[in-house]
């Protein structure tokens, strides 16, 4: 059901890719984003669905049927609790990584560091996805543990 579930922020990313069906089933199997809402006719390039990633985080994705020259999205960023179960999951709904999970201890300019640990994975419609989830301050991969 379509509501709004937060007050400021991104409202949707959109994308446009070939396989309209494949490319929900991806990120609703693989990421359990949630079906809002879906318009359009079936094959035509107005069928589009709305899925929501977490908490009002939309995904807009519509089909096309014809070749189009629009704008590429760099990547979408997805949180996640379990980097290693997150991407055995996208794999196995058939996305290929990119680039292993790897630990960033990231300063930033006001002083403050972000820890993450992060990936990134090419989705069945070619789209690249990035995965990131928290670490502590002193995580570091296993084979970079003493």
């Amino acid at each position: 059901m379509y509501q709004r579930l937060k007050q400021k922020g991104i409202h949707h990313v959109c994308l446009r890719v070939p396989d309209l069906h494949r490319t929900a089933d991806f990120y609703r199997n693989a990421f359990d984003a949630e079906l809002v809402a879906e318009w359009g006719t079936e094959g035509a390039d107005d069928h589009a669905f709305i899925l929501d990633l977490g908490t009002g985080d939309y995904l807009e994705i519509f089909g096309s049927n014809e070749p189009f020259s629009l704008g590429k999205w760099q990547h979408v960023a997805i949180w996640t609790d379990d980097m290693e179960a997150a991407c055995e999951r996208a794999v196995q709904n058939g996305a290929r990584v990119s680039s292993r999970p790897a630990i960033s201890h990231i300063p930033t300019r006001s002083g403050q560091i972000v820890h993450m640990m992060f990936c990134f994975l090419e989705a069945p419609g070619g789209e690249v996805v990035e995965l990131i989830q928290d670490v502590a301050p002193d995580a570091a991969m296993p084979e970079d543990r003493p």
